[in-house]
Order: structure tokens, then sequence, then C-alpha cells
């Protein structure tokens, strides 16, 4: 059966999630590499940390979107998602401003509600919803690392805290810069945090919409209805092939 609405109507920005995120990973990649080597800052690219706090609340929203596009196209998902977390709640007021677009807007709803902001909570609402893990342990304390440094530049000015001391694997000269010293973000710095963020992205994707395709109601479809479309556009940007 036909869907009674364009694809894009189930992806915020009217756009894939992947496809999105890709749009400003590059856009901060092209202001890094402007300011890299700047004659008035030679050893400094003040746009690195900046942008590393940007590309982050860009994957975030990412996690969020591809999160909400899931259970757009294929609402059932709720189902077994709140035999987990319990059933989510949706403010009336919220279902009467969509009207009889509720069911390709409920994972708006209900990824509003939820935490993205790390590892361990995305991985939590993707198993919950589509039994997919996407941080390994290794992935997850890059991760880490990456938000400590996001969180040191945009709460402390980019300052060492104490809380960065209480790692005992912290060394004597690392802890003299504790109050004196700000972390450093180089070009090349972020040239590694936009790689990763990329590649989970990427992973993300991949894993959710291989457990979408595994799902008995999506292998029932034709080839011609809109959700299978839709998931098709969910890998736009994603060159190889699903595993």
């Amino acid at each position: 059966m036909k869907a009674d609405h364009e694809t894009y109507d189930y992806f915020t920005g009217k756009i894939s999630p992947f496809l999105l995120f890709e749009m400003e990973f590059h856009s901060l990649f092209y202001v890094v590499q402007k300011l890299h080597d700047d004659k008035f800052y030679p050893e400094l690219n003040h746009a690195s940390p900046v942008a590393t706090i940007g590309l982050l609340d860009h994957f975030e929203a990412f996690c969020k979107h591809q999160f909400a596009a899931s259970i757009n196209i294929f609402p059932s998902l709720v189902h077994s998602f709140s035999t987990k977390r319990g059933e989510p709640k949706i403010e009336f007021s919220s279902i009467h401003a969509f009207k009889n677009e509720v069911d390709k807007s409920l994972g708006f709803f209900l990824a509003e509600q939820y935490d993205f902001r790390t590892s361990k909570s995305i991985n939590g609402l993707f198993t919950d919803l589509l039994s997919v893990t996407p941080f390994s342990k290794k992935e997850s304390e890059t991760f880490s690392n990456i938000l400590f440094k996001r969180n040191l530049s945009v709460y402390h000015a980019g300052f060492y805290t104490l809380q960065y001391i209480k790692d005992k694997s912290i060394s004597e000269e690392a802890r003299a810069k504790v109050f004196k010293e700000a972390l450093t973000v180089t070009t090349e710095d972020y040239g590694e945090i936009s790689d990763f963020l990329f590649d989970m992205a990427m992973k993300i994707t991949r894993q959710t919409v291989k457990a979408i395709k595994l799902n008995s109601e999506f292998q029932l479809l034709s080839l011609e209805d809109e959700r299978v479309k839709a998931v098709e556009e969910m890998l736009q940007g994603i060159h190889d092939t699903l595993d």
C-alpha cells in the first residue's frame, strides 16, 4: 500500500539523518582548514575547539534524528521499546498540534524525551529500540575523552579542573596544568575527533538500517512502499554495502 506522504516527512529537516550530519561535518571541517596556519595565529587554530563543540552537538542530534526516523517509519517499534522503557508519555497538546500526522511524527515526540549525550545512553536507547549496540568499549572510552574535552571548553573555558586530576593515571606534569593551563585542540586533534564521529555516524546508520531490514514488518512490504524507500534513503552517503 502506497503511503500518503513523501519519504522526507519521516526525517528531521526533510533529509536523511546521515546526510544532514555529513553536511554539517563538511562545513565545520572547512572552517577548521580555513584557519589552519593562519598568519595571525601560526601556532594555534582557534576554530578547532569551537568546531569540536559544534560537531559533537551535531552528532548528538544525528543520533536523535536516526532514532526518531526509525520510529517514524515503523511506529510498531514502540511496542517492544515500551516493554523495556515503560510506556512513553506524549502530551495531548503535541498530539493535537499534529492532528492526523501523529504516526509519521511519533519518533520526533519520543526522541525529545531521551538523552543522547553519552555513549552509554545512546547504546541503551538503540539496544532497546532495535537490539543494536553502536559503541564498543574502546569506542566508548574514545567518545568519553572527546566529551571531556568538549565540557572543559564549554564550562571552564578550556582550563583543566579538579575533575581532571582525579584520574590517577594523570602524570605529575599534567597535574601542574590544573587551573593554570588550558586544553589545546590542534587542527590534527580535530581531524582525529571528526573522523571518529563520522565513522560512528556511519556505523550507527548501517547497524540501524540492517536491524530494520531484518524486521518482519519490513520484509512484508513491496519495493514500491514509501517506507522501503525511506529506509534506503537512510543509507544515502554510505558508500559501502551492509554486512
